[in-house]
C-alpha cells in the first residue's frame, strides 16, 4: 500500500470511499456530491495536504484537511476521516498522519485540529493515541421556538461584514465550519440579521443558512432569550450547531425551550 495526496485524486473516487467509510455512522450523511463540494469549499480544503491511502489504485482510507488560521497560527483542520470497512484495523489513520506530519510542518503548519463525537471512543483513543488531546466539548440542538415575542428588537437585514465591522463576532464562540473565514466563502446562501435595541443601538446578531442552521449568533449584554424570541420573528424551525459548551448561558436557554441535543462533540488539538 503506498500514500499519496489527493489532488489529483478524481472528486468522486473520494466521495465513492468517503461515503463507504461512514456508512452505518453514528449520524447519516448527506449522499449528494454537490453537497460535498460546497462543504469542503467552505471547511477550506487544501487537497495537496489531504491523503490517501491507497492498495493498488483503490483508494481504501483517506485524511481531508482544511487549512486556515485559527486562534492566530496555520491549522490543519480534519473534515473528514475514514476507512473502508475490509481496512480497518490496520491503523491506517496513524499512518497518515505520521505521513501527512511533516507535509504540514513544511508549509508552515503549527497545529492540527478536529471533531470526535463523543460516543465515538474508538476514534477518540486513535486520535489520543496519535497526539491529539480535548480541549472543549461542543453541542448541537434542534427545535421550534415559539412565534409569541420578539418585539425587544427591531431586526436589519445586513450584510455580513457589517457584523465584523461592528465588532461583534468573537471567533472562540465558534468551531471550525462556522468561523468568519467559512461565513463569508457561503454568504450568498445565509442571511446575518442585526438586532437593534430601544436606543438604536446593535445589540446583537445571528446568521444562519438556508437549510435554516444558525451558523452564528450572539447577543451583546448575553441577553439570549430577547435573542433567541427576535430569531423566532424571522425563522421557527432551527438547528444551532456545535455550541461550546461553556457557552453556559446560551446552553441553558436554548433547553429552557425544550430544544433536543441532537449530538456533541469533543474538539481536539495537536501542536506539532
Amino acid at each position: 500500500m503506498k500514500i499519496q495526496n489527493l489532488a489529483a485524486t478524481p472528486f468522486e473516487e473520494v466521495m465513492s470511499c468517503f461515503l463507504s467509510a461512514f456508512e452505518g455512522y453514528f449520524v447519516t450523511l448527506p449522499q449528494k456530491t454537490e453537497y460535498w463540494k460546497e462543504r469542503f469549499l467552505k471547511a477550506r480544503v487544501d487537497w495537496e495536504l489531504s491523503f490517501g491511502m491507497f492498495d493498488d489504485d483503490q483508494l481504501v482510507g483517506f485524511i481531508i484537511h482544511g487549512v486556515d488560521l485559527h486562534n492566530g497560527v496555520l491549522t490543519a483542520y480534519n473534515t473528514g476521516t475514514g476507512t473502508i470497512p475490509e481496512y480497518r484495523g490496520k491503523r491506517i489513520i496513524e499512518k497518515l498522519y505520521v505521513h501527512a506530519i511533516p507535509a504540514f510542518k513544511n508549509k508552515g503548519v503549527v497545529k492540527c485540529l478536529l471533531e470526535v463525537i463523543v460516543e465515538n471512543e474508538r476514534a477518540r483513543k486513535v486520535y489520543e493515541r496519535i497526539g491529539f488531546r480535548v480541549t472543549r466539548t461542543l453541542r448541537s440542538f434542534k427545535g421550534v421556538l415559539d412565534a409569541d415575542g420578539g418585539d425587544e428588537y427591531e431586526i436589519e437585514n445586513v450584510s455580513y461584514q457589517r457584523v465584523i465591522d461592528l465588532e461583534l463576532y468573537d471567533h472562540k464562540f465558534y468551531s471550525w465550519d462556522n468561523l468568519a473565514e467559512a461565513v463569508k466563502i457561503a454568504e450568498e446562501k445565509t442571511e446575518t440579521h442585526l438586532l437593534i435595541d430601544g436606543e438604536n443601538e446593535p445589540s446583537g446578531y445571528f446568521t444562519i443558512d438556508n437549510d435554516q442552521n444558525i451558523l452564528q449568533l450572539d447577543s451583546a449584554d448575553r441577553h439570549f432569550s430577547g435573542l433567541l424570541d427576535a430569531i423566532s420573528k424571522v425563522y421557527l424551525s432551527i438547528q444551532i450547531k456545535n455550541v461550546p459548551e461553556e457557552r453556559t448561558e446560551l446552553v441553558e436557554e436554548i433547553l429552557s425551550r425544550k430544544f433536543e441535543n441532537t449530538i456533541n462533540q469533543y474538539e481536539m488539538e495537536m501542536f506539532l
